[in-house]
């Protein structure tokens, strides 16, 4: 037992010993999950949300560890917003309402690292990312059908729109534009929690793989916007009250992201000083007076 407890403090100062802080760059890509959390849409019945996959975000990252801890930034291309399957009246499968945002992202995250092992590193990440909008659009794409409008959301005036009593019929659309950019707020600020581990192949080359859960702590719509929905004012609905583009509701981005990367390794090892010791005094042998002769 005791000889175990004594190998187990040696590998742990040998570990530390050789513990390095390792400054690193490179490029990733990867996929995301994006899901939108709207109560207004939820509650319409032309709409249902439908299970997507897009291939960003895609960027490059710098990053620096220490023993035990580290950090992470990594500006890229982000695109997220949920698809909307659009069901007519008997329940079919008629269109899509998409929802695209397009973002300059700059997550800056804390790595809190798992393990001890110096050529791989596990670790829990917590990120905050600050994105600013480069595009952002809904839009639709159907084909002509009979919809189900919800009191409260205005029926378009243009041809093709005609209320009868179960519904109203809709014309053939493609990518129409519903919501407009200057609808969409500028900036968006994402929390992010998730795993990341880096496998260093030797000292010059390095290996990612990052998965996060992002959430939005702000409506990706301006205020102006969402008074709009909260108190309609536009053209009247089926029922002849005044109508809103779409019901209101409560917006939150979701999404779900996996990049692989690939990144150059500096590696900086600590300095360690050897402690000087005090100089061994010279010792000197002091000869005998030498007698004095006797006259």
């Amino acid at each position: 037992m005791r000889r175990t407890v004594l190998g187990i403090l040696l590998v742990l100062l040998t570990l530390q010993a050789v513990a390095q802080n390792i400054e690193s760059f490179g490029v990733f890509g990867g996929f995301n999950v994006p899901i939108t959390i709207d109560q207004g849409l939820e509650g319409d019945p032309r709409f249902v949300s439908k299970f997507s996959i897009v291939g960003t975000p895609v960027g490059f990252h710098y990053g620096y560890d220490k023993p035990g801890f580290g950090w992470v930034i990594s500006p890229n291309y982000l695109s997220i917003g949920q698809t909307y399957i659009i069901k007519n009246t008997t329940g079919g499968d008629v269109g899509t309402r998409d929802i695209n945002m397009s973002y300059f992202s700059v997550p800056i995250a804390l790595k809190f690292h798992l393990n001890t092992m110096a050529f791989f590193r596990l670790s829990m990440v917590a990120a905050l990312d600050f994105s600013f909008l480069l595009d952002g659009t809904e839009t639709f794409t159907q084909v002509s059908s009979k919809l189900r409008y919800p009191a409260g959301v205005s029926i378009p005036t243009d041809p093709g729109y005609s209320v009868v009593y179960d519904g109203v019929f809709v014309p053939d659309l493609q990518d129409f534009v519903h919501v407009s950019k200057d609808k969409f707020n500028s900036f968006q600020l994402f929390g992010g929690v998730g795993m990341r581990a880096d496998l260093d192949l030797n000292d010059h080359w390095s290996l990612m793989f990052d998965g996060r859960a992002n959430f939005a702590l702000l409506d990706s719509r301006t205020s102006e916007y969402q008074d709009i929905l909260k108190t309609p004012n536009g053209p009247v609905d089926f029922i002849g009250q005044p109508g809103a583009p779409d019901l209101y509701g409560a917006r939150r981005d979701i999404f779900l992201s996996v990049t692989f990367g690939v990144s150059r390794i500096i590696t900086t090892k600590p300095k360690f000083k050897a402690r000087q010791s005090a100089p061994i005094p010279k010792m000197t042998i002091q000869k005998p007076p030498k007698a004095k002769k006797k006259n």
